[in-house]
């Protein structure tokens, strides 16, 4: 039997239409592949802010006395202003890609930030992303993540050479998403990108490892709660505005506090070359106990690392009695409890003091 030349002839330019569109498929594939793993972000949703009674609302008073003993945290409660999400994923495994210099798509962070600029009657918000930006999309997601894990999990603790993730990138996106809901002309729509920001800050500050970290997380809660009380002022939601003008009010005494903390543990070296006489050349050192007290009790643990850093600068270039009471002090902290504690005290104790790390701490 011969074969059906005219079934054969009709079949090839099918299989050729079959093979062109398979070939498409795989090439769409291969150039969206970066995009399409990121989308395997866990899912997660954010509930409604909790309710609250405006009757029972407290303006926080950060000038009495008592608040020496608080912690450098918000006092209101912001799951009445942006809960976090229930996501079970680690928002840091999408941020940590964007790594200054070495994340693997650090480029597209870099190419972002270029392009980033204040929109027109939103200069208040600063430089911002096209309100539609790739990037800032794929990020929203991340946000709805109840946990945000750096370290050990991307940064291994390194003492002063400890790695941040880019600031810088993770604050644009939080002025782009307040500054496009405010000019979101839905209220609704508006309040959720700001609380995006808002999730933002307090997933920074989750780890308290990093004083940095933990201040641009309060930046970011700053930012996005300014959004959130414009909207609020201009709809006529007097309460909701009320409750962000607590918490505005709880920013700037936070940011002094941390700097008091930072300042009362200052022993950079001084800058010039070492006295002729051999003395140590630490800026102050008259404050050793609340160096040494602040090292194993403070409850906060991003001051705890500051304190052990201070103690690392003391071990090098203090007296003799200093060296050996800070030697003490890491060999004692070196089995703490808490790891981050623990090898913070570890490198204090065993990294010894190159002209790379005087540079670093006289900056």
């Amino acid at each position: 039997m011969q074969p059906d030349t005219r079934t054969s002839s009709r079949a090839v330019p099918v299989v050729i239409a079959i093979a062109v569109l398979v070939v498409a498929v795989l090439t769409l594939g291969a150039r969206m592949w970066p995009r399409t793993a990121m989308a395997a972000v866990p899912h997660g949703t954010v509930p409604a802010p909790t309710t609250w009674d405006v009757a029972t609302l407290e303006v926080p008073c950060w000038s009495c006395p008592e608040a020496k003993t608080w912690p450098v945290r918000f006092r209101t409660d912001l799951d009445l202003l942006a809960p976090l999400g229930d996501g079970s994923g680690n928002a840091a495994d999408f941020f940590a890609q964007f790594d200054v210099g070495t994340g693997s798509r650090y480029p597209e962070a870099k190419a972002s930030s270029e392009t980033l600029r204040p929109h027109p009657g939103l200069e208040d918000y600063g430089n911002a992303l096209a309100f539609d930006h790739p990037l800032l999309l794929e990020a929203e997601p991340w946000v709805d993540q109840a946990e945000m894990r750096f370290y050990p999990e991307h940064y291994a603790l390194d003492g002063i050479r400890t790695r941040v993730p880019n600031l810088l990138f993770m604050l644009s996106l939080a002025r782009t998403w307040t500054a496009r809901g405010v000019a979101n002309q839905d209220p609704d729509e508006g309040l959720e990108d700001c609380r995006r920001a808002i999730r933002m800050g307090r997933l920074l500050r989750q780890e308290d490892v990093v004083i940095i970290n933990d201040l641009v997380g309060l930046a970011c809660i700053h930012i996005g709660t300014r959004g959130v009380y414009e909207i609020s002022q201009r709809t006529g939601d007097l309460e909701l505005a009320l409750l962000a003008s607590v918490v505005l009010g709880e920013v700037a005494p936070q940011r002094l506090e941390t700097a008091r903390k930072i300042s009362e543990m200052d022993v950079a070296p001084a800058k010039g070359p070492p006295p002729m006489d051999g003395s140590p050349r630490l800026r102050r050192a008259d404050h050793i106990d609340a160096i040494v007290e602040a090292a194993r009790s403070e409850p906060e643990r991003r001051f705890r690392g500051e304190a052990l850093m201070s103690a690392f600068v003391v071990r090098h270039l203090g007296t003799p009695e200093q060296v050996d009471r800070m030697m003490a002090l890491f060999d004692e902290l070196v089995d703490s409890d808490d790891p981050f504690v623990a090898a913070n005290a570890r490198w204090c104790r065993d990294e010894p003091l190159s002209d790379e790390l005087v540079e670093v701490l006289i900056e």
